[in-house]
């Protein structure tokens, strides 16, 4: 007969378990799957997680990477030189973004990022980065002024680089600076929340989906412990055919 007082602990440990057992089997669908059905699995990635080592990176079935390049009209990330030359020599495809500043204009942002991302077709499209940040957290500016600094970013990025850049934002920003616009762009969804968000608000599809800001992996040393994980919507062929 089992003694009762070990009845509440036996099940917490079961349920321990199990969760361990979930994670276990989440992580191996992840790393593990090789077909080309696998998930396409990429990370974003900035200097707060130091110096990276891109062959180990690339060893746990990482197919894509987002690196941060600039901010703003005059900020140029520590680590984005560094990163962008030693990603090449990785089988990992790979990009750069900026993060946009609602205090200058999108023309000089634009030009801050091209004069530190070089133009090739080997490497994925430029990524917008757009949030909300301090102040703009809780007084956010009205669409039609964020309107023209994005309409100045992205058409100075395109005409530069000759692809229309993936705008990168949350459901929330989505619904407040996006909407039914920009529908010719592809967008890169923050949803934190959703096991799969199969619509955008306005009811395309998603390109790239950020899943997590907590991933763990090997091959980093900065003082942030946690690196963002990303999925592509498709197999990697279509990834592939797609953007190369």
């Amino acid at each position: 007969m089992v003694n009762k007082k070990w009845i509440p602990l036996a099940a917490g440990i079961g349920i321990l378990v199990l969760i361990v057992a979930v994670i276990y089997g989440c992580t191996n669908m992840y790393n593990n799957t090789q077909s080309e059905e696998r998930y396409v699995r990429g990370v974003d990635l900035s200097a707060y997680q130091g110096e990276i080592d891109w062959q180990t990176l690339a060893e746990q079935n990482i197919d894509f990477a987002y690196i941060k390049a600039t901010e703003g009209h005059d900020y140029v990330d520590s680590q984005f030189k560094t990163n962008w030359e030693k990603s090449q020599d990785t089988d990992i495809k790979v990009g750069a973004y900026h993060f946009l500043n609602y205090d200058t204009t999108g023309k000089s942002q634009a030009e801050n990022f091209i004069a530190n991302v070089p133009v090739s077709k080997d490497n994925l499209p430029p990524v917008l980065d757009l949030e909300l940040y301090g102040q703009y957290e809780e007084n956010a500016l009205p669409k039609e002024q964020v309107k023209v600094i994005l309409d100045e970013f992205l058409k100075t990025i395109e005409e530069h680089y000759g692809v229309k850049p993936i705008i990168y934002t949350s459901q929330r920003v989505f619904n407040m600076y996006i909407g039914t616009d920009y529908k010719d762009y592809k967008v890169w969804i923050v949803d934190l929340d959703n096991s799969w968000p199969e619509k955008l608000p306005n009811g395309t599809e998603f390109t790239f989906w950020q899943y997590t800001q907590r991933g763990i992996l090997d091959g980093y040393n900065g003082n942030e412990t946690f690196i963002d994980m990303d999925l592509y919507k498709g197999t990697y062929d279509e990834f592939l055919k797609e953007f190369f």
